[in-house]
């Protein structure tokens, strides 16, 4: 098998080791490098680097949060805007293409992590274990973490890629040649093996086993498994008749009954999971909100309902450590009306916000309390203002109302998320003696910043308003296997249970305090699979998976058609997004036998 491409998967580990930047030099240093990771601290150390990287992936501002949040129905990039994620989130037919940032970040680091996992999975009988530096105990548990990392990252490559290069074999040196190989190698040969190999060796969960938080465990890779079989029994069902999936190079996969069983397997991996859970000290969070307060971060395992983290805050001292901008991106222009931002609301990126599909999903808000918990509704005056007059049109007329801000801690800025007429605003602000607040009604909402701000990444601990955040990123959660289990059902022709496994995620949400048990419970033949993607809109907004929810089930274009409301709808081709681009940096390092194929149409 030829070695996957690129100085670079020397491995990230030599850069994490050295602290050195610029670590591509022409001196060689794999055989010391390998040395090391073949001791019982290195092979500890090895491990750290690839979860630092894992950090990298969810922290970056070119990380995975632009491959999956912008450009689906859900999320739009700044209408105005000129931020790093422009040309992918709008799918730019002229600047989106082989050289962007965001799937070469992907490719790079994935396979960076690759090249030490496998050194570490090749060589875990190697290690010495006779002393107390690594039992025999904990060379299992590391080699169970490695498993599910390989699986985790070549997932990724392969969600977005499509066809990628599979190895199993560390690679100690550069090479000039690289095969790329069918998807299905990576998820036969590696992924789903690996992922059972990681259930059995990985400790049962973060909670029960009191696992440092951030770790992989076996729940996590029960989770990730169960995705992986949703994912490969939809690639078996997409038919190449129908015109939805014109230009989707999985209808070449087409086969129902392959189909079939890997949506059984994606069910009982869930439902084991999910039925087993009170086992392993996991549970849902009883209030939805309480997923993002920060009083349930890790490190702390106070929060029951996380099934793996990419951890800021790695060790205590942040060697493998670091901070994040995911506080900023979903944030609104609010300081152009307070007059200054504040560390409770957050710096004003502005990058991304929902589009009207997402507003309109969160139905039912007297009842789910969802919304609430998603989207920030009040700001509050930091500094007095002499304010003036905003204007927007209501019922097709422009109205101006007045503003101005007397009394510090007062309310300043209001976003009720629903309709109000013009008579309604100036009722409700011009009664407030002193002090005339704003009301931003969806009306005013312009793409730009003046929209609600998605509040689950905030951090209010920060000492200074633009500081970056050193919250730690849930990836994945309870809450997404009952979702994940409610879709295979569907697809099974079993809609009893997948209402009653979102009926659980539904009754969770419930306002306990206006409405009674089950107010808020569907009945099966309430399920569609788009009444799944709403769900999953209402429970996992903003939470990097949307894109490749959209790849998986086959519905990206349709949707990004019918609901953005940006620029992606005019720019996505099916002849050519389906699929990220290959970087142009891997196919020029190619020059030895045959050329590195890039993904159609581009």
């Amino acid at each position: 098998m030829k070695k996957v491409l690129s100085a670079i998967t020397l491995s990230a580990f030599v850069a994490f080791a050295t602290g050195c930047s610029d670590f591509l030099e022409e001196e060689n240093h794999s055989n010391v490098l390998q040395d090391f990771m073949g001791t019982p601290e290195g092979y500890s150390m090895a491990l750290n680097s690839v979860y630092a990287n894992i950090r990298s992936m969810y922290s970056a501002e070119e990380g995975i949060h632009g491959l999956m949040n912008p450009g689906t129905d859900e999320i739009k990039n700044n209408v105005t805007g000129s931020n790093r994620t422009r040309d992918l989130a709008v799918y730019d037919r002229a600047n989106y293409n082989s050289n962007n940032e965001y799937p070469r970040k992907l490719w790079n680091d994935a396979y960076i992590q690759i090249n030490t996992l496998n050194y570490m999975i090749e060589n875990a009988g190697n290690v010495d274990v006779s002393t107390n530096v690594l039992t025999p105990e904990i060379r299992d548990q590391y080699l169970g973490e490695a498993k599910f990392l390989r699986a985790f990252n070549y997932f990724h490559l392969v969600e977005q890629f499509g066809d990628v290069t599979v190895t199993t074999t560390y690679n100690a040196n550069p090479s000039t040649s690289a095969d790329r190989h069918d998807m299905l190698k990576a998820y036969e040969e590696v992924i789903i093996p690996d992922l059972i190999d990681a259930k059995r060796l990985c400790k049962p969960s973060p909670q029960q086993d009191n696992l440092e938080s951030g770790r992989a465990s076996a729940a996590a890779a029960r989770h990730l498994l169960a995705r992986v079989y949703l994912t490969l029994a939809w690639a078996y069902d997409k038919n190449p008749s129908n015109p939805a999936y014109e230009g989707n190079t999985q209808t070449k996969y087409y086969d129902p009954t392959k189909a079939q069983e890997y949506y059984r397997l994606a069910y009982d991996e869930a439902t084991q999971l999910i039925e087993e859970a009170p086992s392993l000290g996991l549970k849902l969070m009883d209030n939805y909100a309480d997923l993002f307060d920060e009083a349930f971060d890790a490190p702390s395992l106070s929060n029951t309902e996380v099934l793996f983290v990419a951890r800021m805050d790695w060790d205590d001292d942040n060697t493998y450590g670091g901070r994040s901008t995911l506080n900023h991106y979903f944030v609104n222009g609010y300081d152009a009306y307070l007059g200054e931002r504040n560390l409770n609301d957050g710096r004003c990126y502005s990058w991304f916000n929902p589009t009207q599909y997402t507003y309109d999903t969160f139905n039912n808000r007297d009842k789910d309390t969802r919304y609430d918990a998603t989207f920030q509704k009040v700001w509050y005056a930091t500094k007095t203002q002499e304010g003036g007059q905003i204007s927007y049109t209501i019922d097709g007329v422009e109205e101006t109302f007045d503003w101005d801000y007397s009394v510090v801690g007062d309310t300043a800025i209001y976003y009720p998320g629903y309709y109000m007429s013009a008579e309604e605003i100036r009722a409700k602000t011009q009664n407030r003696s002193g002090n005339h607040y704003i009301i931003f009604t969806p009306d005013a909402y312009n793409g730009r910043a003046i929209f609600p701000t998605i509040t689950k990444f905030l951090d209010k601990t920060r000492t200074m308003p633009n500081d970056n955040t050193d919250r730690s990123y849930n990836i994945f959660r309870l809450g997404e296997t009952y979702l994940l289990a409610a879709e295979a059902a569907f697809k099974l022709g079993d809609n009893v249970n997948a209402a009653k496994y979102i009926n659980v995620i539904r009754e969770r949400a419930r306002n306990k305090e206006t409405c009674e048990s089950g107010a808020l419970d569907i009945q099966p033949n309430d399920v569609t699979l788009d009444y799944i993607l709403e769900e999953r809109t209402r429970e996992l907004l903003a939470e990097h998976c949307r894109w490749a929810d959209l790849a998986r089930t086959g519905t990206l274009m349709e949707r990004v058609k019918k609901y953005d409301d940006g620029l992606a709808k005019e720019n996505i081709l099916p002849e050519r997004h389906w699929l990220r681009p290959i970087p142009q940096t891997q196919i020029d390092r190619v020059t030895t036998g045959t050329p590195y194929p890039q993904n159609p149409n581009w």
